[in-house]
């Protein structure tokens, strides 16, 4: 098959809907299918990859890593050279409507991902507060018009799609898959090397010195973003049960590794708040690291309640690392209380007990993690979406 993928966001900006595109498209080319992806052009041409079909853009004021398209008339002309068999949009906004459109102008099949909760991040586009509730609701009534010409819509978790179906639009579970292979724990072999350099180390320039352990980390990864409800993230570290665990585990650290328009509100947070020493904000980390980062973290914390699936909590499994995450999100689908991860509740007392269980027990949550996380592999996920796509056709 010929799939036209339609994105609203691409490299080199990464969020959940980039890892969704390019695994799924990995995952469809090693299944013999040919993918092209349609998205707004990057700032600078050098970003620019080759086969990708833009539509000149311009930066999003509110979230600069965001872009606009401007017009889309380029990408229409590209799609229909392509002659795509389906067409696969993972946009909701204005490429979107160019996917919507390219379908009907072919006469193909249309399926849609509902990767974003739009009507949860109405302050980006509403600056008045008391106007907001009635921005989600304007929102929740344009997406139900959105997809009605779709063929099928697709909820990355049951979660959304029960979210789904309260606003009388109908979808399929089908998440997002993890690649497995990339995303997974450390080889033993991997370990005794690096254990023999720090011997190395140790019996080198610093003999004589006590060997400096690793830090224990707790880590988020994700969009640094105000929805990510990065602030209750920061009040774990001046609750008493952190407080206390502190003073027993002096290199207890959090680490936040990401990017996005709220980081220079959290860098003033941490530096007004005596939590400084807890706490790091790495900025965005590159995948090669980020792996290694997982499989270091004793633990990782996904406090966010608007994700519609939480592909980095699926991440860190694959690398055998346990999670805790906040109750009754999409997130909690994929975590076994006392097996693979923790849940806590709107409480800051409660996330830190929940850490501390799993950091008590990581080596027993961790073989759970990467089982559960293997649920979701991109072979599983790919096979799925094909079905998908020959059910409409």
């Amino acid at each position: 098959m010929r799939i036209a993928f339609f994105a609203d966001t691409y490299r080199p900006a990464m969020d959940g809907v980039v890892r969704s595109v390019d695994v799924f498209r990995d995952g469809l080319r090693a299944g013999g299918h040919t993918v092209k992806i349609f998205a707004p052009a990057p700032p600078r041409r050098s970003d620019r990859e080759s086969g990708v079909s833009y539509a000149a853009s311009v930066s999003f004021p509110a979230y600069p890593q965001y872009r606009i398209p401007l017009h889309t008339s380029g990408v229409a002309a590209a799609a229909e050279k392509f002659r795509p068999d389906i067409v696969h949009s993972h946009a909701m906004v204005r490429m979107g409507l160019a996917a919507r459109d390219a379908a009907r102008r072919l006469g193909v099949p249309l399926v849609g991902t509902f990767h974003t909760l739009l009507p949860e991040a109405t302050h980006y586009i509403m600056p008045l507060p008391r106007l907001r509730a009635w921005t989600g609701r304007a929102l929740w009534n344009y997406l139900h018009w959105f997809y009605s010409p779709f063929d099928e819509v697709l909820a990355p978790s049951r979660f959304m799609q029960k979210r789904l179906a309260e606003h009388q639009i109908g979808s399929v579970v089908l998440p997002t898959p993890v690649d497995t292979q990339k995303f997974c724990p450390a080889k033993k072999n991997a370990k005794k090397e690096r254990a023999g350099e720090k011997e190395k180390m140790n019996n080198g320039k610093n003999a004589g010195q006590e060997k400096n352990p690793a830090h224990k980390t707790i880590l988020f990864v994700g969009r640094v973003a105000k929805e990510k409800n990065l602030g209750f993230l920061l009040g774990l570290a001046q609750t008493k049960g952190w407080k206390r665990w502190e003073r027993d585990e002096p290199r207890l650290r959090l680490l936040i590794a990401g990017d996005g328009p709220y980081r220079h509100e959290l860098e003033g947070m941490v530096r007004r708040l005596p939590i400084g020493h807890s706490v790091r904000l790495l900025g965005r980390v590159p995948d090669a690291e980020l792996i290694e980062l997982y499989r270091s973290a004793a633990c990782v914390i996904q406090p966010s309640k608007f994700e519609t699936q939480g592909l980095t909590a699926l991440e860190a499994m694959a690398c055998g690392t346990p999670v805790a995450v906040m109750e009754g999100t999409a997130l909690a689908e994929v975590v076994q209380p006392g097996r693979n991860g923790e849940l806590f509740g709107d409480d800051g007392e409660e996330a830190v007990m929940a850490v501390q269980r799993i950091m008590e027990r990581r080596a027993a949550y961790s073989k759970a993690a990467r089982k559960k996380a293997m649920e979701f592999s991109v072979e599983k996920c790919t096979k799925k979406l094909v079905k998908v796509y020959k059910k409409v056709g």
